[in-house]
C-alpha cells in the first residue's frame, strides 16, 4: 500500500502551516505546538494537530452554501436594482414640482377676512429647510459648474433637494483626513483638464460568516460569489482571527474581507437601534445573508441573527447536535434549545429540521418577520437549513395554523397523525382580496391509543408543518449546476442527486385556488432570476417518510422491494417519493390505513409468515388481526362496525337491534366472511374508482381500506434510467466519518 502523499505546507515568520486547497479559496491552517506539554497528542484523522478547526467532510456544506447564496443573491441583487430604479424615477417625478415650489412660493396664508394668518411651527420650520437647500445647491453649483457640465445642473438640484444639509456636513467632516484636508481641498487641487473616469457603483451585497475559524467560508464566497462585496469574518478566538487576517492577504481579498474578534452575538445585536447607517470604511448595518455555522447547536445565536439581517435576507443555519434534536435521549435539552420534544423512529431526522424551523420562527415571529424555508437538509450528521426572512405582519399571523403537534405511535407500530395549533380559515372580503380567519383546532384528531396496533400514543412537537423547500429555488439551483467547474466544486454529482431529491419531496396536490397553491409564472430574462415566494398557509401533507423494512419488521415478514412498494401506492391513485434523509425511505401523502393494508397484502400473497412468528399482545399482532382472508380480520371488521352503531343508540330498543345484528352476523359467520374477505372482483371496481378519491379528503377507515385492490405493479413503481444514475445518498469516503474532535485553544 503506497504511503500516503505529505501535505504540502508553508513556513511563515518561523511558523509552520498547512495548505488547504478547497473550491478558489486557500486557507493556512496553523498546526499546534507539540512540545507544549497541555497539548493532548490526539489527532483529527490524518489533517495533524489543529490550532483551528477545519473540517475537509464539510466540503459539501461549503459548495451547497456557495451555489444557494449565488442563487439567492442574483434575485436579491435585481429586486434591489428595482428598488434603486424606483426611487431615482420618483425624485425625477417630484424634480418639476420642487423647482417651481422654490421658483414661484405660495403667498401666505391667509383667513377668511384677507388678514395673513401667522405661519405655524412647522411652516417655519420647512421654510429653514427650503432656504438650507436652496444654499447648498447655490455653493454646490458654484464648484462645480464648468462650460461642459451646465446640463447637470438639474440633476445637481433633485440631489440637492433630496440630500439632508445635516448629513450632508457630517459625511464632509468624517471625510477629514489627519492632516485636515476634505474631499473638496483634493478636489481643487486636481487638474483642471483631468476629467475622472466614470465609475458605476456596484450594488451592496453583504455577507456575515459569524463563526468563521480558518475564514475559509469568506474567502470562499469572497473569491466565488461575484457581485458580493463586504464580506465578515468574526470569531471570538484571537487565534482564528489572526488566521482569518493571515489568510485574507493570503488570498488578496482585503478589498472584500475584513475580520472582526467578538462575540458574534454582540456583533449582530449591535445593528439594532442604528437605523441609520454609519459612514465607514468596511460598516454593515445590516446583512444580506448571515451564516450560522457553530461546533454544536445554533440556537444561541438565531435571536441575534435575525436582528442583522435585511427584509428579504437569507439565514444560513447549521446544526450538528443531531443527538439531540433527532434523539429521544434528551428530550429536556430539545425543548431547551429548540422549544419542542423530538419525534421517536426513522423520520426523527425530518423530524428535527422542523424542530430547527420551528425555533427560528417563533424567535423572527416576535419582532414581526416570517420565515420561508429555501432548503432543509439532513446531511450525514447535520442539519442544513436556508431560510429567508420577510417582515410581513400578516404572514405571522399564520405562524400557528402552520405549527403542529404530532402524536407518535413511538412504542408501537410508528404510525403519526398531526394536530394543527390554530385554524387559518381563508375568506374573501367586500373588496374580493384574500383575509384570513383564526379560530382554535379542535380536540385532538386520534384517540389515546394507536388505531392501527393499540399501542400509546406520544405527544412530540410543536414544530414547523409547511414545506421544507421552495421548489422554485432548488430548481433554480439545478439550472445553475450545470455552470459549475467540477474541478472546483468536487461534490457537484452529489449536490444534483441530493436537490433532485429534495425537489421531488414537494407531494403538494395541485390546485387552481389562489389560497393553497397559486399558479406562478416563470419570469423572463433577468427576471427569471427572481426566487419567487411561496404562500405562507401551505401545509406539508405529507411531512414525514416511512421505512417499507421497518413497516415489514413490526409484523415479522419480508420487506417489499422500492418498485413494488411504489407501485402498488401509485395504482391506488396516491403520490410517492424519495426522502433526501435515508436511503430506502419512500414519502407519499397516502394515509397510514393504506400503507398497513399494502404490508399485509404483501404479507398475505407475497411473504406468508409462519404461525406462531406474531406474539400475541403485540403491536404485529393487532395489526395482522385486520389481514384479509382471516376470522380476526371478520372478527375486528364488526368489532369496529359495532363501536360506530353503538355510539349512536338513544334507547334500550336501538341497543338491543344493534346486538341483535351482531348475533346473527355471528351465526351466519361464513357467509359474512365470504362477503367481507371474499369476492374481490365485485368490491375491486367498486373500491378502485371510489376509495382513492375519497381517501385524499380524509383518511378511509380499516373497513374502507380493506376493500382496496392493491396491484404490485414493479413497472408502475419504476423510474426512468436518468433518475437511476443520480448520486442520491453518499457514501462514507473515509474512516473516522462525522464532526471529527473540537479544535483546542493554544496559549
Amino acid at each position: 500500500m503506497a504511503p500516503a502523499p505529505e501535505p504540502e505546507t508553508t513556513i511563515i515568520d518561523g511558523k509552520k502551516y498547512r495548505n488547504v486547497h478547497e473550491g478558489l479559496a486557500t486557507v493556512l491552517a496553523p498546526y499546534r505546538d507539540e512540545s507544549q506539554p497541555s497539548v493532548k497528542k490526539g489527532r483529527n484523522n490524518d489533517e495533524g494537530l489543529q490550532a483551528v478547526f477545519y473540517n475537509p467532510i464539510q466540503q459539501f456544506n461549503r459548495d451547497l452554501s456557495v451555489l444557494a447564496i449565488t442563487v439567492y443573491g442574483e434575485g436579491a441583487v435585481l429586486e434591489k436594482e428595482a428598488r434603486n430604479a424606483q426611487k431615482t424615477q420618483q425624485r425625477k417625478n417630484n424634480k418639476g414640482k420642487k423647482r417651481q415650489k422654490l421658483s414661484n412660493p405660495e403667498p401666505a396664508n391667509q383667513t377668511a377676512n384677507g388678514h395673513e394668518q401667522a405661519p405655524s411651527r412647522k411652516r417655519k420650520a420647512d421654510e429653514l429647510v427650503e432656504r438650507e437647500a436652496e444654499a447648498v445647491v447655490t455653493e454646490a453649483s458654484k464648484k462645480a459648474r464648468t462650460t461642459d457640465e451646465a446640463d447637470d445642473d438639474e440633476d445637481l438640484l433633485v440631489e440637492a433637494l433630496s440630500s439632508d444639509p445635516l448629513a450632508t456636513q457630517h459625511q464632509q467632516e468624517e471625510a477629514k483626513g489627519q492632516d485636515g484636508t476634505t474631499s473638496d481641498s483634493l478636489q481643487k487641487d486636481a487638474p483642471a483638464n483631468e476629467n475622472p473616469a466614470p465609475t458605476t457603483k456596484r450594488v451592496p451585497f453583504a455577507i456575515l460568516d459569524a463563526l468563521s475559524a480558518t475564514g475559509l467560508r469568506a474567502l470562499r464566497y469572497a473569491k466565488e460569489i461575484p457581485f458580493a462585496t463586504n464580506i465578515v469574518g468574526n470569531d471570538l478566538s484571537s487565534t482564528s482571527v489572526q488566521s482569518i487576517d493571515l489568510n485574507i492577504r493570503h488570498n488578496k481579498v482585503e478589498d472584500k474581507v475584513r475580520s472582526n474578534l467578538g462575540d458574534a452575538r454582540g456583533f449582530m445585536y449591535s445593528k439594532v437601534g442604528n437605523e441609520q447607517p454609519r459612514h465607514g470604511e468596511g460598516y454593515v448595518h445590516r446583512f444580506d445573508v448571515i451564516d450560522l455555522d457553530p461546533y454544536g447547536t445554533a440556537a444561541p445565536f438565531i435571536d441575534a441573527s435575525l436582528q442583522a439581517l435585511q427584509d428579504g435576507g437569507m439565514l444560513c443555519v447549521t446544526c450538528t447536535d443531531a443527538g439531540v434534536f433527532a434523539s429521544t435521549g434528551y428530550p429536556e435539552k430539545t425543548y431547551a434549545l429548540y422549544g419542542g420534544t423530538p419525534t421517536k423512529g426513522p423520520h426523527s431526522h425530518e423530524g428535527g429540521l422542523r424542530l430547527i424551523l420551528n425555533a427560528v420562527a417563533v424567535s423572527a415571529a416576535r419582532y414581526g418577520l416570517a420565515v420561508e424555508p429555501l432548503l432543509s437538509l439532513y446531511i450525514d450528521y447535520y442539519a442544513r437549513l436556508f431560510i429567508r426572512i420577510h417582515r410581513k405582519q400578516q404572514d405571522v399571523k399564520l405562524l400557528a395554523g402552520t405549527s403542529m403537534t404530532v402524536y407518535n405511535c413511538a412504542h408501537g407500530c410508528g404510525a403519526w397523525t398531526t394536530q394543527p395549533l390554530l385554524r387559518n380559515q381563508p375568506q374573501t372580503s367586500k373588496s374580493g382580496e384574500t383575509v384570513y380567519k383564526f379560530s382554535f383546532a379542535q380536540a385532538p384528531l386520534t384517540t389515546p391509543n394507536c388505531e392501527h396496533c393499540g399501542s400509546k400514543m406520544h405527544l412530540c412537537g410543536p414544530m414547523w408543518a409547511g414545506p421544507l423547500h421552495n421548489p422554485y429555488f432548488v430548481q433554480k439551483m439545478l439550472d445553475k449546476l450545470p455552470s459549475l467547474d467540477e474541478k472546483v466544486y468536487g461534490t457537484t454529482e452529489r449536490l444534483k442527486g441530493m436537490l433532485t431529491l429534495a425537489l421531488e419531496e414537494d407531494l403538494t396536490e395541485p390546485t387552481t385556488t389562489a389560497e393553497t397553491s397559486p399558479t406562478v409564472e416563470e419570469p423572463t430574462e433577468p427576471e427569471s432570476k427572481l426566487i419567487p415566494r411561496l404562500p405562507a398557509n401551505i401545509i406539508d401533507n405529507a411531512p414525514f417518510f416511512v421505512i417499507p423494512g421497518q413497516l415489514a419488521k413490526v409484523i415479522h415478514c419480508g420487506t417489499p422491494s422500492e418498485t413494488m412498494m411504489r407501485g402498488a401506492i401509485l395504482s391506488l391513485g396516491y403520490r410517492v417519493t424519495r426522502s433526501h434523509c435515508k436511503p430506502g425511505s419512500i414519502k407519499t401523502n397516502a394515509p397510514w390505513s393504506v400503507l398497513w393494508e399494502i404490508i399485509r397484502e404483501f404479507m398475505r400473497i407475497k411473504a406468508p409468515i409462519k404461525e406462531g412468528a406474531v406474539k400475541a399482545g403485540t403491536p404485529g399482532w393487532n395489526i395482522l388481526a385486520r389481514a384479509r382472508g382471516t376470522e380476526r380480520a371478520f372478527v375486528s371488521g364488526l368489532k369496529d362496525g359495532a363501536k360506530d352503531q353503538l355510539a349512536r343508540c338513544d334507547t334500550k330498543e336501538d341497543m338491543k337491534t344493534v346486538l341483535q345484528g351482531m348475533l346473527w352476523r355471528l351465526e351466519n359467520e361464513k357467509a359474512a366472511g365470504e362477503t367481507a374477505n371474499g369476492n374481490h372482483e365485485e368490491t375491486a371496481a367498486r373500491s378502485e374508482e371510489s376509495v382513492p378519491q375519497r381517501a385524499r379528503s380524509r383518511s378511509p377507515s380499516p373497513v374502507e381500506a380493506s376493500k382496496l385492490n392493491i396491484v404490485f405493479d414493479e413497472k408502475l413503481g419504476k423510474e426512468n434510467n436518468t433518475r437511476r444514475k443520480l448520486v442520491r445518498y453518499q457514501m462514507n469516503p473515509r474512516e473516522n466519518w462525522g464532526p471529527m474532535s473540537r479544535a483546542g485553544r493554544t496559549g
